[in-house]
């Protein structure tokens, strides 16, 4: 990443899909992790890996679009950007003062978690400490560092919405999460970002960079008492502030009730069909997410049947699933790419295969295991890149704690047919979703009309 690189990334929220999965390596991986809480109620978490002489110091901020009500979509992405901009009353002093240790930082923003990070030389980690801290406790903003940020979140905004995939992706979200919307609108739209004043992030400020909503997440060469005690000097006088959600608790997520349908024709040439669903909250419902990482491991291999029946002899040029693990309800995803003429019937299977996921047809035990050694391995590769493990932590810390990251492999290696069975009866088979086509506007237009005219009775 740019040393001046700040954006919301999808391929954050998709490295932090994989906490270790082997029982092996994740009782490994636990001994190189310590957890230590300052009295300010700060969490400090050292993860230990002298692979390579760098280390990446991380403050994670449960915050996020989560947070958000129907005036502040795309709040969370902007406070992130100003917090770099207000450091020093200078917009490129942090960039200047991590140049100087030979570092890169960035800053990451999702649905509930706030991240700031530098990756630095091993011997600079207390330097590193010591910036993210003057970063997080000094905060300062004004109008003419709004008016100069603005614009850089509404250019990435404008970017977003002019590419038809990420349009497409916007509108089914929208349409999935319906009254919800802004607590999943990481970005926000244009409305809502010039809406936001000083006062209001100041007032993001105040109620949640507070350090008992806060963890400090150091990953590297590094050692445990070398961090702490640059976590007590740099941090220690950070003040302890109200539970931020005390007194503005989450509101529940509005369920879906219906099916939909979203058509958006633009001039491409291969036709993307999208299927999105509602999925279990990982706090109220763990068990069903450990079943819907494995379900999709084994949806998404190359070699399963469903792969052999939507792909190798189906109309689908390609097609994979995911579910996104969150504690304010987490999605389900289906995307495919056919050609136009192969258009509706790759939808009529795809929507067969989704009634009937609770059959696991041609599913056998060996795949599920196939399914769980690869994610293992895969998790495995990216513990060993150590500037992976803290943003991944951090996801986890702030989403579904810690233990749920110390217990996955144990969890994940424990599933079953009849786990996989029973996600699916609660939150796929014969539920509400979202069905999202992006077509040329000739093939969108038949599209619609075979849809009104009752193509299958779980559409629209």
């Amino acid at each position: 990443m740019p040393i001046t690189g700040r954006s919301v990334s999808r391929l954050f929220a998709a490295l932090t899909l994989l906490p270790v999965a082997g029982a092996a390596q994740q009782s490994g991986l636990d001994r190189l992790i310590h957890r230590t809480t300052l009295e300010n109620g700060l969490e400090v978490v050292v993860a230990e890996n002298r692979a390579v002489p760098l280390a990446t110091v991380l403050v994670a901020v449960r915050n996020g679009s989560f947070t958000q009500d129907s005036l502040e979509a795309g709040l969370a992405h902007l406070y992130e950007h100003l917090l770099f901009h207000s450091f020093g009353r200078d917009p490129s002093a942090f960039g200047y003062e991590v140049s100087k240790l030979n570092g890169r930082y960035n800053g990451s923003t999702n649905h509930e978690v706030v991240t700031f990070f530098v990756v630095v030389p091993a011997r600079h980690v207390e330097d590193g400490i010591k910036l993210l801290g003057h970063l997080l406790e000094n905060a300062h903003f004004s109008d003419g560092d709004l008016k100069d940020e603005r614009p850089v979140v509404l250019d990435e905004l404008q970017r977003d919405e002019s590419d038809p995939e990420d349009l497409l992706e916007r509108q089914v979200d929208h349409a999935l999460w319906g009254a919800s919307w802004p607590r999943k609108d990481v970005g926000g739209d244009s409305v809502s970002l010039r809406g936001i004043t000083p006062e209001r992030l100041k007032e993001t400020y105040a109620r949640y960079y507070v350090p008992n909503n806060a963890a400090l997440i150091v990953t590297g060469d590094v050692t445990e008492d070398r961090v702490v005690e640059a976590a007590r000097h740099h941090f220690g006088d950070w003040k302890r502030g109200p539970d931020p959600f005390a007194d503005r608790p989450i509101p529940p997520v509005a369920p879906r009730v219906a099916s939909t349908a979203v058509l958006l024709g633009k001039d491409v040439l291969d036709v993307t069909i999208v299927i999105a669903l509602q999925g279990p909250s990982v706090r109220a419902d763990p068990a069903a997410t450990y079943a819907a990482d494995a379900l999709f491991g084994v949806f998404n291999d190359a070699g399963s049947p469903f792969q052999r029946r939507l792909v190798d002899t189906g109309p689908f040029l390609s097609v994979s699933g995911n579910y996104l693990t969150l504690d304010h309800t987490g999605p389900i995803e289906l995307r495919g790419k056919t050609t136009p003429e192969h258009a509706q019937e790759a939808l009529l299977i795809l929507l067969h295969e989704l009634d009937d996921l609770d059959l696991l047809v041609g599913v056998t035990d060996d795949d599920l295991a196939i399914a769980k050694k690869r994610r293992e391995v895969a998790t495995a590769l990216t513990v060993e890149r150590t500037a992976m493990v803290a943003p991944q932590l951090a996801f986890w810390w702030s989403s579904a704690g810690m233990d749920y990251y110390s217990t996955y492999g144990d969890r994940m290696n424990a599933q079953t047919m009849n786990d996989l069975r029973r996600f699916a009866t609660t939150y796929v088979v014969s539920r509400p979703r979202v069905i999202g086509v992006l077509a040329t506007p000739s093939v969108v237009e038949s599209f619609a009309a075979w849809l009104r005219g009752g193509a299958h009775k779980t559409t629209p």
